[in-house]
């Protein structure tokens, strides 16, 4: 062996010299498919005119308490950008009984069970929404 090859530790020459095992660096700033700076959705931090109007409606003209309205609104509006997102109605469940426990002092069990109905009202309602935009791209 005259030449000055990489040696494995079986004595023998590395088949692969010209490849060097680096890792890539990321780059700065959001990466691709990071959905942190999302401008619509439930967790964006402003309503769009329509969903102020929508706000007022459902506060005026239902009598819905305002958080509760803007829990409906934000979750109407998530939903119809990305109607799979199981996360946002999870936490749309959280939020719903959260209140309801803190304003009429539900117990354990009454926690849970609105838990329950909620989570199956949100999910139905988001598979529904899906169901009606896959069957409209159709």
């Amino acid at each position: 062996m005259c030449c000055t090859d990489e040696l494995n530790p079986a004595g023998e020459a590395s088949q692969n010299l010209t490849v060097s095992p680096t890792r890539t660096k990321r780059g700065r700033g959001g990466q691709i498919g990071n959905r942190n700076a999302r401008k619509h959705g439930f967790y964006s931090g402003t309503l769009s005119p329509a969903e102020t109007s929508q706000l007022w409606n459902i506060t005026n003209l239902e009598g819905v308490d305002p958080e509760i309205a803007l829990i409906r609104v934000k979750l109407q509006s998530s939903l119809q950008y990305d109607p799979g997102n199981r996360r946002v109605v999870r936490e749309a469940s959280r939020l719903l009984v959260k209140w309801y426990s803190a304003n009429y002092r539900l117990d354990r069990t009454d926690r849970s069970y609105m838990k329950m109905v909620i989570d199956k009202i949100l999910e139905t309602a988001s598979l529904r929404q899906s169901a009606g935009l896959e069957g409209s791209h159709k």
